[in-house]
């Protein structure tokens, strides 16, 4: 739908100052480069928040479309995953200003995930999601691995890649780590984990997952198994097959919160396995900020999508905090646990972008259950060990 050419100047002006200037742009600024009258911007947006809010969503709209051209005649999933992440490496490369506004300022503004322009952000994280049902599909990714995390894993890690470079943090561009990256991100996909439940894994944590959602609705007592059926999407006959009766699902669903709080203990014996430690400093760092919600909102927006952090002493004692990873990852290499071409800072970038997205997800969208959070926050833990560990490394628990 092609909007007023008066509402188009508008927004192309406002893009052109906000790719030099990003949220510092004044009206009078883009009312100058767009040939109006401030008085015109307030007519069509409520105020200049809004403005740069749109501008980023319709630069992103067009270039989904461009992105979807480049990817018309790819047909391999791998490819086109690959081809994605080259062209928005490239464009953020290239329109570093836009970049910046983007991911840093639109990411730590919470008004901007229920703008409309937000969607424009949410169609690209489609297109991820399409390549990765795509490779499902034919076989060539891994079939049990939970959308948000894959997607989390993948536009996290892009996202810390262009914050690394536009402020100076990494001196090259984010399409120097191309190979680095798909090198993290290739053996996550597309290997598969040995099952060893005679397939009723899925259906055991979607039956956990309804009774919990029932036994919260209905109460313990009144909780029938027909209940968790209807909900779960299963047939009795399968339920029946993972537990014994309603007050198995119940037991089954506190002993995997137990099992979550068990990792908040002091450990008596440090382990000498480093994908032990690795498991061990990902789970905790997850945990910790999930039990404090507020903090994780003063994290993202003051913390990892703000500028001025990556030049102040607080990320310099984040970076020492993170040189406990970067100790373990060297540790793995030198015992053969961990891929020797594994890219240490890279590795940082998909922790911290993979970490960030989910919260962002948690923070920005209807709440889940505890057991439904836990699962993901594990599938993370275990992904984020898969990208650095060699074909048979360690426990990846």
């Amino acid at each position: 739908m092609r909007l007023p050419k008066k509402k188009q100047d508008i927004v192309d002006a406002a893009f052109s100052v906000l790719s030099r200037k990003g949220k510092r742009a004044t009206i009078a600024e883009i009312a100058g480069a767009a040939g109006v009258n401030e008085s015109a911007i307030y007519y069509y947006f409520k105020d200049k928040r809004e403005l740069l809010f749109y501008a980023a969503g319709e630069s992103l709209r067009r270039r989904t479309a461009d992105l979807q051209r480049e990817l018309e005649d790819i047909s391999d999933p791998i490819s086109r995953l690959s081809a994605l992440i080259w062209f928005q490496l490239t464009y953020h490369d290239d329109e570093p200003g836009y970049a910046r506004y983007s991911i840093l300022d639109c990411r730590a503004d919470r008004e901007f995930f229920h703008h409309e322009a937000s969607i424009n952000f949410i169609n690209w994280t489609r297109i991820v999601n399409t390549i990765l049902r795509d490779g499902i599909n034919d076989g060539s990714f891994a079939p049990e691995i939970p959308f948000s995390v894959a997607n989390s894993m993948v536009m996290g890690l892009l996202d810390m890649e262009n914050i690394q470079v536009f402020t100076g943090r990494w001196k090259g561009s984010a399409r120097d780590d191309f190979d680095a990256i798909l090198y993290l991100l290739l053996p996550v996909l597309t290997e598969p984990y040995e099952r060893n439940d005679s397939g009723l894994k899925d259906e055991r944590e979607r039956i956990l997952q309804a009774g919990e959602r029932v036994f919260a609705a209905r109460g313990v007592d009144q909780t029938k198994i027909s209940d968790i059926v209807k909900e779960s999407g299963v047939s009795q006959e399968t339920l029946y097959k993972c537990f014994s009766s309603s007050e198995d699902i119940l037991l089954s669903v506190l002993r995997s919160r137990f099992d979550e709080n068990r990792y908040r203990m002091p450990v008596a014996v440090e382990s000498t396995s480093p994908s032990e430690k690795l498991v061990r400093f990902i789970r905790e760092h997850f945990l910790f900020f999930l039990g404090e919600p507020s903090f994780v909102t003063i994290f993202l927006t003051g913390g990892m999508y703000n500028e001025d952090f990556y030049c102040s002493s607080d990320y310099e004692e984040y970076e020492a905090y993170l040189g406990t990873l970067d100790n373990i990852l060297n540790e793995g290499k030198e015992e053969g646990l961990f891929r020797p071409g594994v890219e240490n800072r890279v590795f940082m970038n998909l922790f911290n972008g993979c970490f960030s997205h989910l919260m962002i997800r948690w923070l920005n969208m209807p709440s889940r259950s505890h057991f439904e959070t836990t699962r993901i926050m594990q599938w993370a833990v275990k992904l984020l060990l898969r990208s650095v560990e060699t074909r048979n490394g360690g426990n990846s628990g």
